[in-house]
């Protein structure tokens, strides 16, 4: 079982980006860099004397590729060893996402061969992140190869090692047009490119079958990804879930906002207030995003 979360109505999901550079330095979203792993130590004991303890952790890799996992240094298994000798498990915690495409030169979160999906490899090769991340400490992992049985095999492989680690599937991550800052940060070659093998944006249902299949599984959590043109399948998902549920207010999302408040047309404060409280009206218990800022000035008034 992973750490529980326990905390105020709504609680908030940092996405944390990290690559093996000695400094940090400007990310394609706004307030939010990509750390080195000093930095994001630093940037999480910070967080946390302003309340905020979770975190979902994304590699940002110069050079893709997944024998890195095998090297001592790793920077995010040693960012997760850091996490782990400094602070108490029921301190923080730690969500490593398992996402393919910061290590594939394709870009793509599945292995692709003659440009089929090669499920086998796309397994093993989120097997081998999740064994990593878990070994290092992180209190969940977040499988997001937008495959059926992404949940059970990772959970099987936990279970052979004995970790302790929680399972925090994307279930229902729709292919948008979203996800262009997110994949211009990890150094995606992707773009804006909508993937086939995510669910189609007109299909809800399918969608939210999946995050009963990850439920019955082991999932801990599920997340739905995007958020505000989702909000239907959001309320659906927390309905029919006894479990929890998290949205992910996605790169797209948050940059069309801060642009828009850049000239003057949108107060930041008062829009990200509002949409959290839309998330909490949907039956959400977490929100994941790049707003942390205004979500503690929300929280704190």
């Amino acid at each position: 079982m992973g750490v529980g979360f326990l905390a105020r109505p709504l609680d908030y999901i940092e996405c944390l980006f990290i690559s093996a550079a000695q400094e940090p330095r400007e990310s394609p979203l706004e307030r939010n860099l990509i750390h080195s792993v000093e930095s994001a130590l630093a940037h999480v004991e910070r967080r946390l004397s302003q309340g905020l303890s979770r975190w979902l952790v994304v590699a940002v890799n110069d050079q893709p590729g997944l024998d890195q996992l095998d090297e001592p240094n790793f920077c995010v298994a040693h960012f997760l060893e850091q996490v782990s000798a400094r602070w108490m498990r029921n301190q923080v915690t730690m969500i490593a996402d398992v996402g393919l495409s910061p290590y594939l030169a394709s870009g793509h979160s599945v292995v692709l061969k003659e440009g089929l999906v090669d499920l086998e490899a796309s397994y093993q090769a989120a097997i081998r992140l999740a064994l990593r991340f878990a070994d290092a400490g992180a209190h969940y992992v977040a499988p997001c190869l937008s495959l059926p049985d992404q949940t059970s095999r990772l959970g099987a492989a936990l279970r052979s090692r004995d970790l302790v680690c929680g399972l925090m599937p994307y279930s229902t991550k729709f292919s948008s047009s979203l996800y262009g800052p997110y994949r211009s940060t990890v150094g995606s070659s992707l773009g804006f490119a909508r993937k086939s093998y995510q669910f189609d944006f007109s299909d809800a249902e399918m969608a939210l079958h999946q995050m009963d299949e990850d439920f019955k599984q082991g999932a801990e959590i599920a997340i739905v990804k995007p958020a505000l043109p989702y909000l239907d399948v959001l309320q659906d998902a927390c309905r029919r879930s006894r479990r929890p549920v998290a949205v992910y207010h996605v790169s797209g999302e948050y940059a069309m906002a801060m642009a828009a408040a850049k000239t003057g047309l949108l107060d930041p404060q008062a829009y990200f207030s509002e949409i959290h409280a839309a998330f909490a009206r949907c039956g959400a218990r977490y929100v994941i995003g790049y707003a942390a800022d205004h979500f503690l000035h929300h929280v704190s008034d």
